[in-house]
């Protein structure tokens, strides 16, 4: 099922949503070792063993393994990641979301449930602005999950 388009009374539920369909899917079977980069957005459900730069939005599904680090537009995490650094415009966790990293973003958001262990900077933020904190209310197949083909 397609997500429908934001309007003004059906805004995208986060800043991460994304309207742009994934033209680089990498599905769960896959395992890439090297370095991925591009223009494209990626939606992730394999392994990756390796850096990633992708100037677009960049998806880590559920159940989905990222050893490396990753630089991205806007970074959705629902699996699972570990790198030195996560580098994003917008940075969400979902709350199946495990994250070893440091953060650097404009706007982070971690939802209850979700495990992070890394520090986050946020860029261009007022003194004492921090993560946001939410509580995942979307369907295993709203984020992304098992289920979504």
């Amino acid at each position: 099922m397609q997500k429908p388009e934001p309007t003004e009374t059906n805004q995208a539920r986060r800043f991460t949503d994304s309207v742009e369909k994934y033209t680089t899917v990498i599905g769960p079977g896959i395992t890439i070792q090297g370095e991925l980069s591009g223009g494209d957005p990626v939606d992730l459900a394999g392994r990756l063993e390796g850096d990633s730069r992708v100037e677009a939005h960049y998806r880590v599904r559920e159940g989905a393994r990222v050893t490396g680090r990753i630089a991205a537009t806007n970074l959705v995490v629902a699996g699972e990641v570990s790198a030195p650094e996560l580098v994003a415009d917008k940075i969400e966790i979902g709350a199946s979301g495990r994250v070893k990293a440091n953060l650097d973003a404009r706007v982070v958001a971690i939802a209850e449930g979700a495990v992070f262990d890394g520090r986050v900077h946020m860029r261009g933020g007022e003194a004492g602005c921090g993560p946001i904190s939410f509580k995942e209310q979307r369907r295993p197949s709203e984020r992304g999950g098992p289920s979504e083909g």
